[in-house]
Formats: C-alpha cells, sequence, structure tokens
C-alpha cells in the first residue's frame, strides 16, 4: 500500500513585481478558491528580509505576473526554498 505524499501548505507566498501587484492579481484572478483555505497567504515585497526565519516544509510559492522584476527572485533566502522544500507554481500574466 502506498502513501500519499501530498501535503497540503501551511504557507502561500504570492510572488509578483511587488505586493501590491500580487495582491490585486491574487484577488483578480480568483485564486483564493483554487488553493486551500486554511493555508495562511504571505504577499511577498521586495525586501528579502521579510523572508527570513520561514520553514519551506509545506510552503507554497505563486510566482503571478511579472514576478521576474521582483529583485527578491535573485535572493538567497528565496533560492533556498524554491531548492529546498517549497512547491513553486506559475499562475496568471507571464
Amino acid at each position: 500500500m502506498t502513501v500519499n505524499t501530498v501535503t497540503i501548505p501551511k504557507l502561500i507566498l504570492v510572488v509578483g513585481k511587488d505586493v501590491t501587484q500580487a495582491r490585486d492579481l491574487w484577488k483578480d484572478l480568483g485564486l483564493r478558491d483554487k488553493y486551500p483555505s486554511e493555508a495562511r497567504v504571505k504577499y511577498v515585497s521586495r525586501n528579502p528580509f521579510m523572508l527570513d526565519g520561514l520553514n519551506p516544509d509545506g510552503m507554497l510559492i505563486v510566482l503571478i505576473g511579472q514576478h521576474w522584476l521582483n529583485p527578491i527572485m535573485e535572493s538567497s533566502v528565496m533560492n533556498h526554498y524554491m531548492k529546498f522544500g517549497a512547491t513553486v507554481v506559475k499562475e496568471g500574466l507571464q
């Protein structure tokens, strides 16, 4: 018998060009209904220090809009999360 290892995310990081774009596209595209309602949603700013201390286990990173313009995408912390444990999905405008 196999065990389903899919985990429900505890934290969803929404990354857009900036917090405003991330929040607006999350709302406009109706993504709250697509992902588990019990997960906490955090809109990622351009400041990499806001990512310090988060656990990548059970983390979902949603790349939305023009996420590549957000300097946080080049930060070592974001690279660490994406490489070691966080699930990454792309939504919306790309």
